[in-house]
């Protein structure tokens, strides 16, 4: 894509990114209760999912909610895709792991490190491989020439 070319923004709906995120968060939840429960020895039986690790459902579902929101939200605000809209994400999703531990600092270093780990992962391409696992030796070293002359 060329300089001059634009890109076009979609906004995106926020409550229903939240929603559908929040839906496949608490599936996950409940798979993890599910381990969780099965791993413990007690009397409750199939219902301890729900009665002893349940909260680890509303936790994966809070998560999940709000980061596809604030995404969203952040997405919609600046009217652009990029890493920044992660990290805000990331941000706010480590305050509602703290929030449910009760604790400031928690809060405060979960929203640092999400944001950080988040904003990150984006800027690597969205992808554990990073953004330069499909290139081929000749953009490598393209790239690498413009990141030296830009200096």
């Amino acid at each position: 894509m060329s300089a001059s070319e634009e890109v076009i923004y979609h906004a995106k709906t926020p409550v229903k990114e939240g929603i559908q995120a929040g839906a496949i968060g608490a599936g996950v939840g409940l798979l993890v209760s599910a381990v969780q429960n099965s791993f413990g020895s007690h009397s409750q039986g199939a219902m301890g999912i729900f009665t002893r690790t349940g909260h680890t459902i509303s936790v994966f579902a809070a998560m999940a909610g709000v980061f596809a929101a604030t995404d969203s939200v952040v997405a919609n605000v600046r009217e652009t895709k990029d890493a920044w809209n992660s990290a805000a994400a990331g941000c706010a999703t480590g305050l509602v792991a703290g929030g449910f531990q009760r604790n400031p600092q928690t809060m405060v270093l979960g929203c640092v490190g999400m944001g950080t780990m988040m904003g990150i992962f984006d800027l690597s391409g969205n992808t554990l491989k990073g953004k330069y696992a499909e290139m081929t030796e000749q953009q490598k070293q393209e790239l690498r020439q413009a990141q030296m002359n830009a200096k």
